[in-house]
C-alpha cells in the first residue's frame, strides 16, 4: 500500500511540475505572438501543436508515473500546477516582458516611421 501511495505522490507531484512547465510555455508562445504577429491560422496551428505536444508529454509522464491510468488527481494537480504558475511567476513573466518589449517597439515604430519620412523627404 505505501508503495502505491508513494507512486501517486511522485505522479501529483510530476503534474504539478508539468502544469508549471505548460504555464511558461504558453507565455512563450504568448510572448512570440507579441513580437510577430500573425493571423489566425497560424495561431490555431501554434495552439494546435502545443496542445499536440502537452498532451503527449503529459501522457508519456503518467505511462511512466501511474502505469498508464488517468486518475481526477493528475488533472488537478496539472491545474494546480498552472494555477501556481500564472499567481506566482507568470504575471511577473509577462510584466516583465511588457517592460521590455513596449520600449523597443515604439522605438522599432519610431524608425520606421522616420524612415518612411525621409524617404518621402528625399523623392521631392
Amino acid at each position: 500500500m505505501t508503495e502505491l501511495i508513494n507512486i501517486q505522490f511522485n505522479m501529483a507531484v510530476v503534474a504539478i511540475v508539468l502544469g508549471v512547465i505548460m504555464g511558461f510555455s504558453y507565455d512563450c508562445i504568448r510572448c512570440f505572438r507579441r513580437v510577430l504577429s500573425h493571423n489566425n491560422v497560424f495561431i490555431a496551428i501554434e495552439d494546435f501543436m502545443y496542445w499536440f505536444v502537452w498532451t503527449w508529454l503529459v501522457m508519456d509522464a503518467i505511462m511512466c508515473f501511474n502505469y498508464g491510468q488517468l486518475r481526477a488527481y493528475i488533472v488537478v494537480t496539472l491545474f494546480l500546477g498552472f494555477l501556481i504558475y500564472k499567481i506566482t511567476i507568470g504575471w511577473v513573466f509577462m510584466k516583465s516582458f511588457n517592460y521590455i518589449w513596449c520600449p523597443i517597439k515604439k522605438c522599432l515604430h519610431n524608425a520606421k516611421k522616420n524612415l518612411k519620412n525621409n524617404e518621402n523627404d528625399s523623392t521631392i
